[in-house]
C-alpha cells in the first residue's frame, strides 16, 4: 500500500511540474517561424468551385484559432465543406477541439468512427447524423512532426516541443459531405476521399508543415 501511495505522489508531482512549467515551456518555443497563409489557398480546383463562408462568431470564440478557412465547394450537384484551423501556438491546459467531441456538442450523433489513410496520412473517418441529415467526415491534425488523428500525440508533441524549444503550432483539417438520398455512407466516403485528394494539394502550401 505504501509503495502505491508513493507512486501516486510521484505522478502527482510530475503532472504538477508539467502544468507549472507549461507557460515557461510555451515561451521557450520558436516564435519567429513561418506561419500559415490560408488566404492563398485557391477557391477553384479543376471543375470544383468554392466560395468562402463566414465562421459563426460563437464557434470562432470557442476555437480560438489563429487563422481559419471555411469553404463551401460544389462539383456538379455534389456539395462539400472544408474547414482549416491553424493554431500558431498550442496552449498548455487546452487542446485543439476534436470533432468526436464537437459534433455531439452541436447536436450531431456519431453513428460510426474509424481510421484510414485517405488524406495522404492518418485520417479520422466519421458518419454523423442530425435529424434526417447524414454526413461523412474526414479529418486530421498536422504538426511539424507530421499528420495524426491522435489527441494524445498532440499532447505529447506539445510537451516535447516545449522542452526542446520547438514551434508549437498545429493545424486541423476537416472535409465533409452529405450522404445522398440514394447513396450509401460508404459510397459518400469514397466520393469525399476523391474530393479531398484533389483539394488537399492546394491546401498544404498554405500551411507551414
Amino acid at each position: 500500500m505504501a509503495a502505491a501511495i508513493r507512486v501516486r505522489l510521484v505522478l502527482l508531482v510530475v503532472i504538477g511540474a508539467c502544468l507549472g512549467l507549461g507557460p515557461a515551456l510555451a515561451a521557450r518555443s520558436g516564435r519567429h517561424v513561418y506561419r500559415a497563409q490560408l488566404a492563398t489557398i485557391p477557391l477553384s480546383v479543376g471543375d470544383i468551385t468554392g466560395v468562402a463562408s463566414q465562421l459563426d462568431d460563437e464557434i470562432a470564440d470557442v476555437l480560438k484559432a489563429s487563422q481559419t478557412l471555411n469553404r463551401n465547394y460544389r462539383r456538379g450537384d455534389d456539395r462539400y465543406w472544408l474547414f482549416v484551423g491553424y493554431f500558431a501556438q498550442q496552449r498548455f491546459g487546452s487542446q485543439i477541439h476534436s470533432p468526436r467531441h464537437c459534433y455531439p456538442g452541436s447536436g450531431w450523433n456519431i453513428l460510426s468512427a474509424a481510421k484510414g489513410e485517405r488524406l495522404g496520412g492518418p485520417s479520422g473517418e466519421l458518419l454523423i447524423q442530425r435529424d434526417k441529415d447524414q454526413r461523412v467526415v474526414l479529418y486530421q491534425y498536422l504538426t511539424r512532426s507530421g499528420a495524426t488523428t491522435s489527441e494524445l500525440r498532440l499532447k505529447v508533441e506539445l510537451t516535447l516541443g516545449g522542452l526542446l524549444g520547438r514551434p508549437l503550432d498545429a493545424a486541423f483539417i476537416r472535409y465533409s459531405t452529405p450522404v445522398g438520398p440514394e447513396e450509401s455512407a460508404a459510397a459518400a466516403m469514397e466520393r469525399l476521399g476523391r474530393f479531398a485528394r484533389e483539394v488537399q494539394p492546394t491546401v498544404r502550401p498554405g500551411l507551414p508543415f
